[in-house]
């Protein structure tokens, strides 16, 4: 199975504080994040703005057109 052109960004249950509006939810194009390429599986780790987020082994798919993308979580 190939790995899904997007990654979307979801706050870890624990999480102690409060993750920003933007990045909850925020889609980015998994070609923009070099450590989120295939092939890194669950160990794959995105940063931005400050916060790390691994990947999930999950998936969303996005109501307005379908796209599908890998579930990272900001974890603490």
């Amino acid at each position: 199975m190939s790995e899904p052109d997007y990654i979307v960004i979801r706050p870890a249950s624990d999480l102690p504080d409060q993750v920003p509006p933007r990045l909850d939810g925020w889609w980015y194009n998994r070609a923009d994040f070099p450590e989120a390429l295939p092939g890194e599986g669950i160990d794959a780790i995105a940063r931005y703005g400050g916060y790390v987020a691994v990947a999930t082994g999950r998936f969303e798919v996005r109501d307005s057109d379908g796209a599908v993308a890998e579930v990272f979580e900001i974890r603490p």
